[in-house]
């Protein structure tokens, strides 16, 4: 027997909250002996391969899809706009269902495929649609996190080191830096998270905030945040796809701590052989991705509701690293713990964005 976590649900055209908890059984997706495998299909506007959220998104997708016998089609469509829409189309027509997609930028393009296609399901994750664009459409899922309380997490994380007495690579600057891939939602929430979390355990701490304007650039990411060390920060969280990796760079160069968003980002913490992704105020994109696939395969899959997934259900966490665990006081590591428990209990929601 294989659960669905809780989650936190709402009918897309409401704004009311309910939780709902679904409880599937996985199975081979129900094609015969002999027969064609089902196809799931996942369409990245981007690319892999940076450890970070697309990557997720595809591990997601084959766990999901091995669990319920699917055949997995995946699309990286690339950096370049003019060809998510096109990319799309081909996978919306073709034999896959559910087709899934994620960020804010495929939202009108898979509001325009709902209502087109009644009868295929969608997986939107990272964002969700409004109903009334697409005649309230009903078969498309809405998959959102909490990145507010990811970027509270890391602003905890780094506050609280940064007043902490004899921590490696910490000079007690009184500054601490955030890097933004592009001034959206989303990205806005992490860094408002990430001024709240600072401001709650070390309101004396300064922070620089700053957007690289792209997710997939990381030369501009490591000047971005060679400027914020010019400025004194000395622990950097940043939250910008592809650019995270320019930001880890700069770190690493002057010898300083980084925060990544993703789990796979501090999986190994070493840049340039030098270890410096302390931790990650991660989210677990793959798990309610590979959640959705299997739902889809018991014909379970909440279409016409949106869910979000936050510390309370343990899909965003901070990920306690052998470096985490060896740099990080034990006193401090304490404190963080409480924050958790705290982010769950809703403490903070009245400094939080997505409360």
């Amino acid at each position: 027997m294989r659960s669905i976590r809780r989650l936190a649900l709402r009918p897309a055209s409401t704004a009311v909250v309910t939780v709902l908890a679904l409880t599937i059984t996985a199975c081979d997706g129900g094609s015969d002996a002999g027969s064609p495998a089902r196809k799931v299909a996942l369409l990245i506007p981007g690319t892999t391969g940076d450890g970070g959220f697309f990557d997720d998104s595809k591990a997601g997708v084959e766990k999901g899809a091995s669990a319920a016998g699917f055949e997995p089609q995946v699309v990286e469509a690339g950096t370049e706009a003019t060809k998510w829409q096109p990319a799309f189309e081909d996978l919306v027509t073709g034999d896959a269902n559910p087709v899934i997609t994620g960020t804010f930028a495929m939202t009108e393009l898979v509001e325009q495929a709902a209502a087109q296609h009644p009868d295929k399901q969608f997986v939107l994750f990272d964002a969700a649609i409004d109903p009334k664009k697409c005649g309230n459409c009903t078969n498309v899922y809405s998959i959102t996190y909490r990145y507010d309380q990811a970027g509270f997490l890391a602003g905890a994380l780094a506050g609280l080191l940064e007043t902490a007495p004899k921590v490696g690579k910490v000079a007690r600057t009184g500054v601490v830096g955030v890097v933004g891939g592009q001034e959206i939602g989303v990205i806005e929430d992490y860094i408002a998270g990430f001024k709240a979390g600072v401001a709650a355990v070390a309101p004396k701490v300064r922070v620089l905030s700053a957007y690289a304007n792209s997710f997939a650039d990381p030369a501009q990411g490591k000047a971005v945040a060679e400027d914020m060390i010019a400025q004194g920060a000395e622990i950097l969280f940043t939250a910008a796809g592809g650019t995270d990796k320019g930001v880890f760079e700069a770190a690493a160069a002057h010898g300083l701590w980084a925060i990544g968003n993703s789990a796979q980002q501090s999986a190994s913490a070493k840049v340039g052989g030098t270890d410096t992704i302390l931790s990650s105020a991660s989210t677990d994109v793959e798990s309610s991705i590979a959640d959705a696939v299997t739902a889809a395969a018991n014909d379970k899959l909440p279409t016409g509701q949106v869910a979000s997934f936050g510390v309370k259900d343990d899909s965003v966490r901070l990920e306690k690293t052998g470096l985490y665990a060896a740099v990080v006081p034990a006193d401090v590591q304490t404190r963080m713990d409480k924050v958790v428990t705290d982010l769950g209990a809703g403490t903070y929601d009245s400094v939080l964005p997505g409360a």
